[in-house]
């Protein structure tokens, strides 16, 4: 599935998270914080559950959760080639450069497995909110100037684009997205959340900052 969409939830409320990292306890720490119903609230992610932090294990767990809903980020899209041998030797070793190290202690049938929960991620979520505001996540950016989702899901290119970019925090560019109230993304390490246009970037650098955003998407 490359695009995911969620009705509004009337019962309770939306939250989304940064890069989570590794960061597991630190997670429930945060929704902890903020009274988190596991009943009622749902929690979007941006990606890039695993690596450089100390439980990635736990957090590709959350994935079973139905109050858990992340996007696809680049490092569970790195794990899954490496995991099905898809990968060359330098995709292999940069991953480990950059906090994959974890995985050369999990069996290869355990990886296996992980890849298949992988498979089930989406790399885009829309969400509707109670108050009938539009608000899409995905990893890194958004590569369009208007909602398209379908234009995305056939193009390679622009799928790569939203899954690894930081052409718009680089840029500082400030243009907005047409036809989508707010864009929610990570990837790019900010030293706290910054608004771009109407793209909203939440990756605070948890697994070294101990920060992890939290937001509600009605507050966006």
């Amino acid at each position: 599935m490359f695009h995911q969409n969620f009705s509004a939830n009337h019962q309770g409320r939306d939250f989304a998270i940064g890069d989570l990292h590794g960061m597991y306890d630190l997670l429930f720490e945060e929704l902890d914080k903020v009274a988190f119903n596991f009943a009622t609230d749902r929690c979007f992610s941006v990606g890039d559950l695993i690596d450089r932090g100390p439980e990635s294990a736990q957090c590709l767990g959350l994935i079973n959760e139905p109050w858990f809903h992340p996007v696809c980020g680049n490092h569970e899209d790195t794990l899954r080639l490496v995991a099905r041998n898809l990968s060359s030797a330098a995709i292999t070793a940069d991953w480990i450069l950059n906090g994959g190290r974890w995985h050369l202690m999990v069996s290869t049938e355990k990886m296996r497995h992980y890849a298949d929960l992988v498979d089930t991620l989406p790399e885009l979520i829309s969400v509707t909110t109670p108050s009938g505001k539009l608000v899409a996540i995905c990893h890194a950016e958004y590569p369009l100037p208007y909602w398209s989702p379908d234009d995305i899901a056939k193009d390679d290119e622009l799928r790569r684009h939203m899954m690894w970019s930081r052409q718009k925090v680089s840029d500082r560019d400030t243009s907005t997205v047409s036809g989508v109230d707010s864009i929610i993304c990570g990837h790019t390490i900010v030293e706290r959340p910054q608004q771009l246009g109407n793209s909203f970037f939440i990756d605070t650098g948890a697994f070294a900052s101990n920060i992890l955003t939290l937001i509600n998407l009605e507050d966006l």
